[in-house]
C-alpha cells in the first residue's frame, strides 16, 4: 500500500486515504522516465517504509517529535524577530522620539521631537534593509548547514537591536534599523523554505503559522512589555529598558540552534533509526530531488516565472497591511481614547491575540482542505470591510471603532500564512524554491515600505486617508489571490488534459525539470 496525503499538524490520520500502488505494473503501463516519476527502486525503498502495517504509529511519533524540535523553536525566534521589528511603536511611546536633550533621552536633535515625515523613515528604512537582504538568505539556507545560517542571522540582529540603546541622534537609529533588517532578512524569508524541506505541502500551512503566528503573540507581547517598562522609574529612559529587554533572550535562543535544530532530513538531521528512514522516506514520498550544486537555468526559471510575481502581488498588499499594523497600532490604539502610553500600549494586545487564534483556524482549514487561494481572499474580503465601516464611522464611536480595529486585524493576520505556504508549494524543487521564496518576499516587501506612510500622525486621531488605503490593499489582495486561484486551477485542468492525471503515491523526480515536469500540479 502506498500512503496519500499526510498526517495533519497533530497526528490525526482520519483524512487519509489508502490507495494500492503496484509498482511493477505501474512501471510495465506507463514510461515513468517520460513523465517525471522517479525510479523505481527509489519509489520501491519509499514504499517500503511507508507501507509498513506500523508505519502510521512510526509516522505520528516522527512527525510529534520534529514538531517538538522545529516548531517552538523557529516560534520562539520569529516572536523575537518580530518583537524587535515593532518594539520601535512601542518605544515611540517611552520616549525614542522626543529631543535627547529632553527628560525622555530620545534621538531627536535637542530638544525637538521628531516630525511625522522622519518617524515615518525610521519605519519604513528597517524594509529596505530586508528587502536588500532577502535573496541571498534564502540562498544561504540552499547553500550552507540551515542551523548555523539561522543562528548567524539570529544572533547579528540581537546585536544591532541591543546597539539601539547607544544611538544618540536620528542618523544613528537609522543605521541601527537598515541593519537589523538586513540580518532579519537573512534568517526570516528562508525559514519557510527550511520547514518545506521537512513538511509535505499538506503539512505546510500549519507549520508556517506556528512559524508565523507569533508575529501576533509578538504584538500583544510587546504591548505587555512596554506596559511593564513603562512603570520603571530610574535615570535610564525607559525606551532603552525597551531594546535590552527584548534583544538579549533571541540572542541566547540563536546560539542554542546551533546544537539544536536539524539541518535536512538527507544530511545532520539529528534523527536516528525508524525515526531517520521515517524522515527520508517522508522527503521522497512526494517529490525527489538529487540537490547539488546550484543550476544556472534554475535560478533563470526562478526569475522569469510569470507565477512568481503573480504571487508576488498576493503578498504585496498583505504586507503593506502587516507592517502599517506593526508600526502604528499603538498610536491608533491611543487616538480611540486610551490617551497614556501605559494603556494605549496595553490595549494593543486584544487585536494581537485575537489574530493569533484566527491566523490558527485559518492555516488548519487551509491544509485540511489542501486549498489557499479562496482562504485568502475570504479573509482579505474581511479586512477590507472592517476598513472602509472604520473610515465612515463618526468620530465619537470609539469602542465600535476598536473592535472593528481588531477584527481588521485578526483578517489581515489571517491570510499570512496561507499566503507564504502557497508560494513555498509552488516552486518545483529547491533551487527554484529558495530563489523564489527570496525574490517573493523582497517583492512582497516593498509594500511593506508603502504601509509605513499608512498613518502619518498629522492625520490622526480620524486617519480616514489611512483606513481608506488599508481598504484598498485588502480589496486588491482578495481579487488578485482569487484570480491566482482560478489561473492554478486552469493549469493543473491544462495538464491533466494533455499529459494525464498522476498516479496516486508515485513520487516525481523534481532535480532537473522543477515544476515544468508534466506530472507537476499546483496548489491552488
Amino acid at each position: 500500500m502506498a500512503t496519500k496525503g499526510a498526517l495533519n499538524g497533530y497526528g490525526d490520520s482520519s483524512h487519509i486515504e489508502q490507495v494500492a500502488v503496484d509498482l511493477d505494473t505501474v512501471a510495465e503501463k506507463i514510461d515513468m522516465e517520460a513523465k517525471g516519476y522517479a525510479e523505481l527502486e527509489i519509489q520501491k525503498e519509499t514504499h517500503e517504509v511507508l507501507d509498513d502495517p506500523d508505519a502510521r504509529k512510526y509516522e505520528r511519533r516522527y512527525l510529534r517529535k520534529l514538531d517538538m524540535i522545529i516548531l517552538p523553536t523557529v516560534s520562539g525566534l520569529y516572536f523575537f524577530e518580530y518583537l524587535d521589528r515593532g518594539n520601535v511603536a512601542n518605544a515611540k511611546l517611552l520616549g525614542l522620539d522626543e529631543g535627547h536633550d529632553t527628560a525622555g533621552g530620545g534621538v531627536g536633535p535637542g530638544r525637538t521631537t521628531l516630525s511625522a515625515n522622519q518617524w515615518e523613515v525610521v519605519i519604513m528604512i528597517f524594509y529596505v534593509g530586508i528587502i536588500l537582504l532577502q535573496i541571498p538568505g534564502c540562498i544561504g539556507y540552499r547553500i550552507f548547514s540551515p542551523s548555523k545560517w539561522i543562528a548567524f542571522g539570529v544572533c547579528f540582529w540581537c546585536v544591532v537591536c541591543m546597539l539601539q540603546d547607544v544611538t544618540t541622534n536620528y542618523a544613528g537609529l537609522l543605521v541601527c534599523r537598515i541593519f537589523l533588517g538586513a540580518f532579519e532578512g537573512l534568517f526570516g524569508t528562508g525559514i519557510v523554505y527550511y520547514l518545506s524541506l521537512w513538511y509535505r505541502r499538506d503539512e505546510m500551512c500549519l507549520r508556517v503559522f506556528w512559524f508565523l503566528g507569533p508575529t501576533a503573540v509578538a504584538g500583544a507581547f510587546g504591548g505587555l512589555i512596554s506596559f511593564g517598562i513603562g512603570h520603571v522609574k530610574g535615570s535610564t529612559p525607559q525606551w532603552k529598558w525597551l531594546f535590552l529587554v527584548e534583544g538579549l533572550p533571541g540572542f541566547l535562543l540563536g546560539a542554542f540552534c546551533l546544537y539544536w535544530l536539524p539541518d535536512r532530513p538527507m544530511k545532520n538531521s539529528r534523527f536516528r533509526g525508524k525515526d531517520q528512514e521515517i524522515a527520508v522516506a517522508r522527503y521522497r514520498s512526494e517529490a525527489i530531488d538529487r540537490t547539488g550544486p546550484i543550476q544556472r537555468k534554475h535560478v533563470l526559471w526562478a526569475l522569469s516565472d510569470w507565477r512568481l510575481y503573480l504571487q508576488a502581488l498576493v503578498y504585496m498588499p498583505t504586507a503593506c497591511l502587516l507592517s502599517s499594523i506593526s508600526g502604528f497600532l499603538p498610536t491608533i490604539v491611543s487616538d480611540l481614547g486610551y490617551k497614556s502610553s501605559t494603556s494605549a500600549n496595553l490595549m494593543t494586545v486584544p487585536p494581537y491575540a485575537c489574530a493569533f487564534a484566527l491566523m490558527f483556524m485559518a492555516s488548519y482549514s487551509s491544509d485540511r482542505f489542501r486549498e489557499r487561494g479562496i482562504h485568502i481572499t475570504c479573509f482579505a474580503t474581511g479586512s477590507a470591510i472592517c476598513y472602509v465601516i472604520i473610515a465612515n464611522l463618526s468620530d465619537d464611536s470609539l469602542k465600535a471603532k476598536y473592535a472593528l480595529v481588531c477584527l481588521a486585524t485578526s483578517c489581515v493576520y489571517a491570510s499570512f500564512p496561507a499566503g507564504h505556504a502557497w508560494a513555498a508549494n509552488n516552486f518545483g524543487n529547491e533551487t527554484k524554491r529558495a530563489i523564489g521564496m527570496g525574490l517573493y518576499t523582497a517583492l512582497g516587501n516593498f509594500g511593506s515600505i508603502g504601509g509605513s506612510f499608512f498613518y502619518p500622525t498629522t492625520d490622526g486621531p480620524i486617519y480616514r486617508k489611512g483606513h481608506y488605503l488599508s481598504f484598498g490593499m485588502s480589496l486588491a489582495a482578495a481579487i488578485v489571490a482569487l484570480s491566482n486561484h482560478f489561473i492554478l486551477r486552469a493549469v493543473n485542468k491544462h495538464r491533466d488534459k494533455r499529459y494525464g492525471k498522476p498516479v496516486e503515491g508515485l513520487a516525481i523526480d523534481v532535480t532537473e525539470d522543477a515544476d515544468n515536469l508534466p506530472m507537476f500540479r499546483f496548489i491552488t
